[in-house]
This record gives C-alpha cells, structure tokens and sequence, in this order.
C-alpha cells in the first residue's frame, strides 16, 4: 500500500464508516471523525460499551484464524499499525507499534521504527518480540494454518518446508526499536498485512510460563493494546478494561467492553432495542423494521459491502463417504444446482448472489476488482439455469468417469455443518431441498450445536460437503487467492482442495508489479478455483448492515481486522 520511503498514513481506497460524533440521523455509507474525533460536549460518567461476542478459540495470534479471535486479539495487543478511518470515511493504515518504516527502493527491505510502548508487566515491546512471532508462525513444528500469510519474507516459505534454519529467513533486530523484514521478491501487496493479528509480538517468556493452556487463558498473557481482558467466562462473556500503561492512553475513552455470548437473532434484537446490547447486524425482519426507525433518527443505521465469500467446500481429501467427490464434474453439478439468487432474497434477505470467490469491496489497486473482472461461473450457471435435466446429466458424466451407477437416486452424500440458531437450520433444510429437487440424489444432514464436535467430524473426513466461508484479511484480491495453494494451511478446513494447474498459476504473480497482469491472474485463478475445478462453490458475498445506539460515539466498522474498531469509541448523552 504505501510506496514512499518513510511512512506514516495511507489512503485505503475502500469505504468503510466511524460514527461521526452527531447523533440523530440514519447514515449509509457516511462518513465519520478520525481516531482523535473531537468530543467537545461531556462525556457520560458511564464509559461502559455492550457488544455481541463471537466466542474465541484462543488467545494465540499466531494460530487464530476466526473472526472472534481477530475481535478479541486487535483490541488487547498492539501490532505495527492499525486500521481507523480518515473524515471522509475511507480506511487509513496508521502506525501504531511502529511511529514510522522506511521502504527500500527496490521494495525489498521495510524497516520499522518502534515507538516506545510495554506489555501490560511493564516490560517493553521489542524487536525481538516481532521477530519471534514471525518465526514462530513460520515453525514447521508448530503448523500454523497462517503460516502462509508471512510467505512474501524472504526465506519464509523455505523455512516452514524445512529448507534453511530460522537464522535465513529474512526477519532480524537491528536493535531493541528497529525492525528490519527483507522480501523474496516485490510484494504490492507486503503493507496491507502489516495490522494483522498472525504478525504481531509475542512474548515467549510468557508462552513458556504459561505451558499448555497459556492459548486459552487470559491470566497467563501480557497485553500491550487499548484494553485487558478482565474477565473471560467460556462460551458466554468476556469483559474488557482500559490498560491504563497503554502508549495511548488518552485517546482510549472506554473503561468497559462487555462482550456478551448471544445465538438467537429475536434475543439479540430485544437486547438491543432495550439498550442492552450498543452496536448489532441486521437479521431477518428486523432490517426493514429498524432501518425505517433509523430514518426517524432512534438510532444510526450503516450498509456497506463486506469482503467475505460464503462457499461450499466439497471433501476432495478422501473423496467423501460418498466416495465421488474427487470428480469436478460432480463438484460442478452441485455447484450449478443452487440457485443464488433465490437463496439470498429468500433466506438471508441480504447480501449479494456470488458466481466468484473474490467478493465485492476487494479493491485492485483503484478499482474494485468485481468491476472489472467477470465472475467465473456466471455464464456456466446461466447455460443450466432451471435445468435439471442438464444439471444431472453432468452429474451422471462424473459418475461415468468413476465407473460408478448413474442411478442417482442410490447416491447419498454427508452434508454437515454447525447450527447455534433457527436460521442455521433453515439454511440446512434448504441445501438439502435444493439439491435432492435439482438433482435427484438424498442428502443426510448432520449439524452440530459444539464446534469441537463438528471440527472432529470434519477432520475425519467422514463427510462429503460443508460450508465454508472466508473473510478477507486486507484489501488485495491475493487474500482470497493465496489459502488455494497446496499445504496453504486454510485449504484442509474446506475439502482439501489443491491443483498443479492453480499452483502454476499462482506463480505468475511472483514478483509481479503490473496491476493489469495482476488482475488477469487473479482472474485466470478464479476461473480454474469456482469453473474448471469447482473445487468449491461460492454462493453469496455478504454486506455488512449495522445498527448503532445513537450515544456511541467514533466507533469504526472497518472491512479488514476487526469487524468492530471500539479503542477509540465514546459513549456521550446515554
């Protein structure tokens, strides 16, 4: 993102929306106040924020790979920079570990000048602290499902194979303050990533104190961001705390996040319509309700798009119980029966029909790359659209290919996934409609209220398809493309999916600084991904609708990191 050589702020070209610190008025797509909005009116005694947890499966920013996770880790610690939004409501990447990095002109070697900033033991972050983390998501040993995401450092793919020792990849302290990273080659791409949680310090002291459940418990971590966490009860809230040694801390306006555990859509909505719950996503009916009450100005209604594909994931490690789904015309079939359009306007009643995996808001370079490029499976879906007879031949061709019977009414396939809610089981009632109608064939469904249960199941393999769903980490097409590779770390979570066609590919984009040549292979990728391979099936890309009590102030809704930006948030005239 940034190209000049010492760096302080830059222009992300995508919308996003910060509460302006006026209330009254429904806002879509406004703009708001930077970090340092100012709060000229007095502040309520009461600096207490109440939002909705989506529960963490740990700590560890080196493994965490859920949203919830993201939540939680960018609001305790401190990377090299983070995500705000300027006063006309675009993203700004401002440093925030770092005070300042210089870029080489060749684009190789970044480094980062830290500021002056501790862990919550009052031991200061340094250097040393960010190279480790690096390492340490790069360790063979460890198998980070994020290794990936470090791979533009030099040596950094190499050493995660076992090809060189630590000491090659390009990471080093040149002091407790300088930071130097060194790339394998140009990456456009590099400075998006650099607020993201899988890079920031660590402490190995501590992870070392903290022994085997140090990812999961909170009184054994050292925080270095705007809060602590105070109190963390599993599976239902976690309080959070001003750290008052935060670099920050007169920015940091909030004493109290309380994040509260909550499934059903009708509790959430009561919760919220009684103030007990500050910022919330539109579900269901209640979208039409409360954005008309927006226009009245009972409370700030904000849309935009958000840069997340929901997918099907088809289990091509063991070919299923089923045992067909290997075959890409079978994979393909299914992919062509859902009708994508009827399932958004029907079901969810939001988001966007999706025919690619690189979803609205995803920006090359000034544009937005679904403007630009066609999506990958639309003009196929169009050719069997309302056919079934179509739709089941190419079932039947796959099964040819695998010598199988083409009785397709003897085909059963595993279809599982998880359920917290009543629309979770509405959705799986109408995959399962869907392709029983369209093609003929029975779907046994298993859900599954406990995600370890429904991870266990799924790393077993004892399945034939999923749904899967991927949110991007910056704005850079790549972030959708690069988890495809083989031995990415993510694509086991969704199939197993991997290709020698789609991993020669990729390879074009080594060093490649051209936008247009980037985003032809972008394209090309996607088109072997969703098309050729239909090694899943993108169905919806989501938007983002948020409802916000009118006294929360400077509150950021940001498109990467965290779904929610509070550390500069207010709460004035409650």
């Amino acid at each position: 993102m940034k190209i000049k050589k010492v760096v302080n702020t830059l222009l992300i070209s995508i919308l996003v929306v910060s509460i302006a610190t006026a209330t009254g008025c429904s806002k879509e797509n406004s703009a708001g106040k930077s970090r340092k909005a100012s709060t000229t009116s007095k502040l309520d005694a009461d600096q207490t924020l109440n939002l909705l947890l989506d529960e963490p499966l740990t700590l560890d920013p080196n493994d965490a790979r859920n949203s919830g996770e993201f939540q939680i880790l960018t609001q305790v610690q401190e990377g090299l920079a983070r995500v705000f939004t300027d006063k006309n409501g675009n993203e700004k990447l401002e440093p925030a570990g770092a005070k300042s990095w210089d870029i080489s002109k060749d684009g190789l070697t970044w480094t980062f000048h830290l500021r002056d900033y501790k862990w919550s033991d009052g031991k200061k972050v340094t250097a040393q602290n960010y190279v480790d983390s690096i390492i340490r998501l790069l360790d063979p040993k460890k198998a980070f499902s994020y290794a990936f995401f470090a791979y533009d450092i030099k040596n950094a793919k190499a050493y995660y194979a076992k090809k060189v020792k630590a000491s090659q990849v390009g990471v080093k302290a040149l002091d407790d303050k300088t930071l130097q990273i060194t790339l394998a080659k140009p990456a456009p791409q590099f400075e998006k990533k650099i607020a993201f949680a899988a890079l920031f310090p660590i402490r190995l002291d501590v992870i070392k104190a903290g022994g085997e459940t140090w990812a999961t418990d909170y009184k054994k971590h050292v925080y270095s961001g705007p809060f602590i966490i105070k109190e963390w009860t599993k599976n239902s809230s976690i309080v959070l705390k001003k750290n008052p040694d935060y670099w920050d801390a007169k920015s940091v306006k909030l004493k109290t996040v309380n994040l509260t555990v909550v499934n059903e859509i009708a509790t959430q909505a009561q919760m919220f319509e009684s103030q007990q719950l500050d910022v919330v996503q539109g579900q269901q009916d209640y979208t039409a309700k409360w954005i008309d009450e927006a226009k009245k100005g009972k409370f700030q209604y904000i849309k935009k798009a958000s840069p997340s594909t929901d997918f099907i994931g088809f289990n091509q490690k063991t070919n299923g119980t089923s045992g067909i789904m290997g075959n890409a015309k079978i994979r393909k079939a299914l992919s062509l029966a859902i009708d994508r359009e009827d399932l958004v306007n029907t079901i969810y009643n939001k988001n966007y029909s999706a025919y690619g995996i690189i979803p609205k808001g995803i920006d090359l370079d000034k544009d937005e790359f679904r403007s630009k490029y066609e999506e990958a499976l639309k003009k196929d879906y169009e050719a069997v659209k309302d056919d079934n007879e179509k739709l089941q031949t190419l079932f039947k061709e796959g099964l040819e290919e695998l010598g199988k019977s083409e009785d397709l009414s003897k085909i059963k396939l595993v279809f599982i996934s998880t359920e917290s809610s009543s629309l979770d089981k509405s959705i799986q009632e109408y995959w399962k409609q869907t392709w029983e109608k369209k093609l003929g064939i029975k779907i046994e469904l298993k859900s599954f209220g406990d995600f370890k249960a429904y991870a266990a199941l799924r790393n077993s393999g004892k399945y034939d398809i999923l749904l899967g769903g991927w949110f991007g980490d910056y704005n850079d097409p790549m972030t959708f493309m690069d988890l495809w590779i083989t031995n990415s770390g993510f694509s086991k979570f969704f199939g197993g999916y991997h290709s020698k066609q789609y991993d020669s590919i990729f390879k074009k984009l080594d060093g490649e600084q051209n936008i247009e040549k980037r985003g032809q292979v972008y394209s090309e990728l996607e088109t072997q991904l969703v098309a050729k391979d239909a090694g899943i099936a993108p169905y919806m890309y989501l938007d983002s609708r948020y409802f916000v009590q009118n006294y929360v102030k400077n509150i950021s809704l940001p498109s990467f990191g965290p779904s929610i930006e509070f550390s500069r948030a207010y709460i004035q005239g409650k």
